[in-house]
């Protein structure tokens, strides 16, 4: 029998619920209350409000329940989702809070998890967003997906460390490392027009990336300090980065003369077989571009021997050139871009490369590599 104050949950909603949250919480910080979700609940409106935040970013998700008063306590987020995993599936699940502890139960199973009071909790203001609008979920999904392989890693240049939003004509995401580029440019959406340029974080990028469903449409609400992203499945909020991108369109080649076009998946395929002599991610491959004939992959560790491969040009113009690419880079770059083939524009051995997948969309990303010396 049912205590009469047990919050009575389904575990079919409350285990995705905890794994979607769970991604926002601090596991490794010194404040042990980060390690928990806050979980309160309307009685009347028949909801449970699972949050979990680390300070820089909150994530939100709202689930039915049955419960009989308003409450609100926080539980290990860890210890929490395991606990629920584990129970049998279609489980019913009653969540009683005790002073200084909550007793989990489903069938025969029984757990007493520690509570920290909901007080303890911080939680993020938002502040005023100055700019709101809607996108689809899937062009989200490809916005992020194709530039975020760029995004750099290194953190004394840590406003290169997220993707730079802003908008034009169209609404841009751009991402690079110095060693690669990548940007794709969408259609302006309404009440995006005169948004602050935004950089966001790398984590909150993979955070809204798990936000995003199949079908949702996603809100986006921002100021040049935060965004707030919501979908069918929850709310984030995040801080963003403090600091100036650098003028990207610098390193966008706009003259270059000789242009080939080749199967992506053809040449993706070629650059991770002459890779397996590689040593890390340093490794240079040298690209030799033939008019009217092959690309010619070669590459050469002392340590380990060479490799070589060719891959069939489609169509050519211009001259022959032979560059050095990051092969590892250009493999991300490849996996990255969208389309059956690409189009490499090439300038001299030591300029940038241009790629572009050959298409007529309107929604054409493009990428630019940096060259290495072989």
């Amino acid at each position: 029998m049912k205590k009469p104050d047990a919050i009575i949950l389904a575990r079919e909603a409350l285990l995705p619920a905890l794994g979607l949250v769970s991604k926002a919480v601090e596991r490794r910080s010194t404040i042990p209350v980060l390690a928990n979700v806050l979980l309160a609940v309307d009685a009347a409106a028949g909801t449970l409000t699972i949050t979990g935040s680390d300070l820089d970013c909150e994530l939100r998700t709202t689930l039915s329940c049955q419960a009989g008063k308003d409450e609100a306590f926080t539980l290990p987020s860890g210890i929490l989702h395991d606990a629920v995993r584990k129970m049998p599936d279609g489980a019913e699940i009653a969540l009683v809070a005790e002073k200084d502890f909550a007793a989990l139960s489903a069938g025969r199973s029984r757990f007493r998890i520690q509570i920290l009071p909901a007080t303890d909790f911080p939680t993020m203001d938002a502040g005023s967003l100055s700019h709101s609008f809607e996108l689809d979920a899937g062009l989200v999904a490809r916005m992020l997906d194709t530039v975020s392989f760029a995004i750099s890693s290194e953190e004394t240049r840590y406003y290169l460390n997220g993707i730079y939003w802003h908008a034009g004509e169209t609404l841009n995401a751009v991402a690079t490392d110095g060693h690669r580029l990548a940007k794709f440019a969408a259609p302006l959406p309404e009440g995006a027009s005169g948004m602050p340029a935004i950089i966001i974080p790398r984590r909150t990028v993979g955070l809204i990336r798990q936000l995003i469903g199949d079908k949702d449409a996603v809100k986006v609400s921002l100021s040049d300090l935060k965004i707030r992203v919501e979908t069918g499945q929850g709310t984030l909020l995040s801080k963003l980065i403090d600091g100036s991108y650098p003028d990207y369109q610098r390193v966008i080649p706009a003259s270059n003369a000789n242009h080939f076009t080749v199967e992506r998946e053809a040449l993706a395929k070629s650059v991770d077989r002459v890779t397996t002599v590689s040593s890390g991610r340093g490794s240079a491959v040298k690209f030799a571009f033939e008019p009217g004939g092959n690309l010619t992959l070669t590459t050469n560790n002392p340590d380990a021997g060479s490799a070589n491969d060719e891959v069939t040009i489609e169509h050519g113009e211009g001259d022959s050139v032979e560059i050095g690419f990051n092969g590892r880079y250009c493999l991300d770059l490849l996996n990255a871009a969208e389309g059956k083939r690409l189009v490499f524009s090439l300038g001299d051995p030591g300029s940038p490369t241009l790629i572009q997948p050959e298409t007529d969309d309107e929604l054409k990303p493009l990428f630019v590599l940096m060259p290495m010396r072989v």
